[in-house]
């Protein structure tokens, strides 16, 4: 780890082979964006996918935890906490400590090179898409009212966060407690999307953790600005820092390109200065290649 970087770009693998191959995207994109050279790769990671993770390389520190969703658990049944809970501890506090600056992510992002310098003194969230029904806004109202929260109305500001270090680490701790405080609320329900939804409980979290220290997180903070989509038709301008592999059916698509449908796009043809053919292009492209055209280290 080189004490001259300055970002720790926190994220949790699981025990999945989806999950396994999104890591390749921000691995690749941190290197081709030339992010290796001022951040490090902060890789929380179930115990058993050490062996399909980078391993030795200056940069990229993994650390293994065992999941919170185990059965039991108040998080049984929800394995989205463990991208969020696996991220404070023991394990991995005082490695987060060394860093001014993280940014939590999940694994299925790519990183551009307008993040290699940005370090804002402020929190700056991501987008999130789960806030447009009236439903889940009286949901989230009457929950936060009856739980003693002072909700500002601030709806939807994202699951990724990037920021001073113990703003990150705080946004993780109270969205961790919250995620349980929310899955005990819906008991045996689970609600149904896009209205009030179990199965983004954690997304909900981190917007209450965000209106409960509403100075810190949005009156002082910047929002919608992670998390672009990776079906954006728009050139990689220099407020995109971080795109997202959303669920989506359009073009650049996670899952369409799982199942193949891209195979007749010709990859040297891609413009990788627009968002959704980076994405695809960071996809496509074999990770030898990638470090060969960043003088990444060998």
């Amino acid at each position: 780890m080189l004490m001259t970087k300055t970002l720790g770009v926190m994220a949790y693998i699981d025990h999945s082979a989806h999950m396994i191959e999104d890591f390749t995207w921000l691995y690749k994109s941190w290197i081709y964006s030339g992010n290796w050279k001022t951040s490090d790769l902060i890789i929380v990671h179930h115990p058993d996918v050490a062996g399909h993770l980078p391993q030795g390389e200056a940069g990229v520190i993994t650390i293994p935890c065992h999941p919170f969703a185990v059965p039991g658990s108040v998080f049984e049944g929800y394995p989205f906490i463990n991208s969020i809970a696996c991220l404070s501890g023991p394990h991995i506090d005082p490695i987060a400590a060394v860093y001014p600056y993280l940014l939590r992510t999940d694994a299925d992002v790519f990183l551009t090179a307008h993040l290699a310098d940005f370090r804002p003194h402020y929190a700056v969230h991501g987008r999130g898409l789960y806030h447009r029904t009236d439903e889940f806004r009286e949901g989230m109202l009457d929950f936060c009212r009856r739980h003693g929260v002072a909700h500002r109305n601030h709806f939807g500001c994202g699951h990724s966060l990037l920021g001073p270090a113990e703003l990150v680490m705080h946004m993780v701790q109270r969205q961790t407690y919250w995620t349980e405080m929310v899955l005990k609320d819906f008991g045996e329900r689970t609600g149904a999307w896009p209205g009030w939804f179990r199965g983004v409980a954690s997304m909900y979290a981190a917007e209450i953790v965000a209106n409960e220290s509403y100075v810190a997180f949005l009156y002082n903070g910047r929002e919608r600005i992670l998390d672009v989509e990776s079906y954006s038709v728009d050139r990689i301008d220099k407020l995109v820092y971080h795109i997202h592999a959303i669920h989506t059916e359009d073009y650049f698509s996670k899952e369409r390109y799982r199942l193949g449908e891209y195979q007749h796009i010709d990859v040297e043809s891609l413009d990788r200065d627009i968002i959704r053919e980076y994405c695809h292009w960071i996809v496509a492209t074999d990770v030898r290649r990638i470090k060969e055209m960043a003088g990444y280290p060998s």
